[in-house]
């Protein structure tokens, strides 16, 4: 079933763009001119009272354009990419990207899940025990990342308790669940994956 959306969720194109700020500037002089106006025959403060939603709808149009924009740019960010792999261990968020077969997942969520600090989080010391492609920066990402197989050794070197709880909650709560969803998908017939 495929979910209905509304015209609000797409941005218009550029020819309502165009208009709509053509609309705002004229909408914004003839208000101004009416203004002025008042202001030179001394109706004063009524008239300010009376124009008052005037110039709240005025206000729309750029407010909507300036949320619609910072919105964009939030979902293309460096959290864009990640958006929708999300997991949670001990009330910290922990970012993970699923593709295909290989599992990265964000070194510095890692870090902060296990509270570690200073030397402990330098990343030439952790790929002398994760390996050389065991912590990577994935392409088009700022972000440095664990392969699946390199955070299994640099846990495995780990001997603090929330290392291990954090390795068990890894292969319980993330990878198995996701191979055995790739299994699944790999087991039925072609006709009801496009479905």
């Amino acid at each position: 079933m495929t979910r209905v959306t509304t015209w609000l969720e797409h941005d218009p194109d550029a020819r309502v763009i165009r208009w709509g700020w053509t609309l705002w500037l004229a909408w914004g002089l003839v208000g101004g001119a009416l203004l002025l106006n008042d202001i030179g025959h001394g109706t004063g403060v009524l008239s300010l009272i009376l124009v008052a939603p005037f110039w709240g709808l005025w206000l729309l149009w750029p407010v909507y354009r300036g949320v619609r924009a910072l919105w964009n740019w939030q979902s293309q960010s460096a959290w864009g990419e990640w958006n929708g792999a999300y997991y949670e261990f001990n009330g910290r968020q922990i970012r993970i990207l699923l593709h295909r077969d290989r599992i990265w997942v964000v070194a510095d969520d890692v870090f902060d899940a296990l509270d570690l600090h200073g030397r402990q989080r330098d990343a030439g010391r952790i790929r002398q025990i994760a390996g050389r492609d065991g912590l990577v920066r994935l392409p088009h990402s700022r972000l440095l990342t664990f392969s699946e197989i390199g955070i299994k050794a640099w846990l495995d070197r780990r001997t603090d308790i929330d290392a291990h709880k954090f390795s068990r909650w890894l292969d319980k709560q993330v990878i198995e669940p996701y191979r055995r969803r790739l299994e699944m998908a790999a087991s039925e017939p072609p006709d009801a994956q496009h479905k």
